[in-house]
């Protein structure tokens, strides 16, 4: 079998008794599926045969995330083909330049065509450029004019003054007016506090994207989590050969913010990882070992998923 190929739910027929057992009806709000950036950087299978196997692990569904382009065809393909399996896959789509940045018309559009999550700015956003971030530096690699092309075109959410920009306050506004679900991309710290502070003004249900690739300290991802916002704890920089987190570093924050307010996702799309619903189960069974119980871990991967999405429990 090539090796970016993955088996059908044999393999999850193959575990042992209760392999699942924390997984059940989790829902993961980050997957890039394949292709993300390009089809020469491939995950470990393909959208529809990693689906079922997350379906044979007892998950219910998955957020699709592109850094590119709007997932809302992938995710309408997908649920097609797992029609009556209980697997349902989402839509969305991040404000990066090429999807036109900061734009309530954007945002619009997305819904009309079924996204479910919009992402702020990631490799697009003037912070994760400004820190030279991983994603602006595999593009680059990709396409020979990148470079040029994302110094020109830089999204900042915040004002020199670090008030929220108005472009910024728009989206958030579509957002809510929508009923979708909004997540911080790759914004700053300074940048998430403030989307933060005005999610929670005007009642928006906010993720701040993986907050432990930018700040450790727990006071930090305590004030975020009293704005209500839910952060995410991912499972790819703890995969990742240039990672500089550890589980306990997780534990240790998840600790700080309390399971109330944290989602468990993957957010992997490398060769050298297993598909995604074995990712998460390795995240999560880690965690159980280190203290977190059965039933805070549902919290993470699935209470509070749906609760993101505007779900009943």
């Amino acid at each position: 079998m090539p090796d970016d190929d993955v088996p059908s739910a044999g393999l999850a027929a193959a575990q042992p008794d209760g392999f699942d057992r924390l997984l059940r009806g989790a829902i993961d709000l980050h997957v890039h599926g394949r292709p993300d950036l390009s089809p020469g950087l491939p995950n470990r299978g393909n959208d529809l045969d990693v689906a079922r196997l997350a379906r044979a692990y007892g998950m219910s569904g998955w957020v699709l995330k592109s850094h590119l382009w709007a997932t809302t065809d992938r995710a309408r393909s997908l649920r097609e083909s797992m029609a009556g399996t209980g697997f349902t896959v989402h839509g969305s789509i991040t404000l990066n330049p090429p999807a036109g940045g900061l734009e309530p018309a954007v945002v619009e559009l997305a819904a009309a065509h079924g996204a479910r999550v919009v992402f702020l700015p990631t490799w697009g956003s003037a912070a994760d450029l400004g820190r030279g971030g991983y994603i602006p530096t595999l593009l680059g690699r990709i396409a020979p004019s990148f470079g040029e092309y994302a110094a020109r075109t830089p999204i900042a959410l915040c004002e020199p003054d670090g008030s929220l920009s108005g472009r910024t306050r728009a989206v958030i506004d579509a957002c809510r007016a929508l009923g979708l679900a909004l997540a911080t991309g790759h914004a700053s710290v300074e940048e998430s506090r403030a989307v933060a502070a005005y999610c929670a003004e005007v009642g928006q249900r906010l993720l701040v994207t993986h907050p432990l690739h930018y700040t450790t300290d727990p006071a930090v991802l305590r004030e975020l989590a009293d704005t209500g916002a839910y952060l995410e704890f991912c499972n790819a920089p703890l995969v990742h050969p240039d990672g500089h987190l550890t589980v306990r570093d997780v534990h240790e924050a998840l600790s700080a913010v309390g399971p109330e307010r944290a989602v468990l996702t993957t957010d992997v799309f490398s060769r050298w990882v297993p598909p995604e619903p074995e990712c998460l189960r390795m995240f999560v069974e880690q965690l159980a070992y280190l203290g977190w119980t059965a039933e805070q871990i549902g919290t993470m991967v699935s209470v509070n998923p749906r609760s993101f999405l505007g779900e009943p429990a």
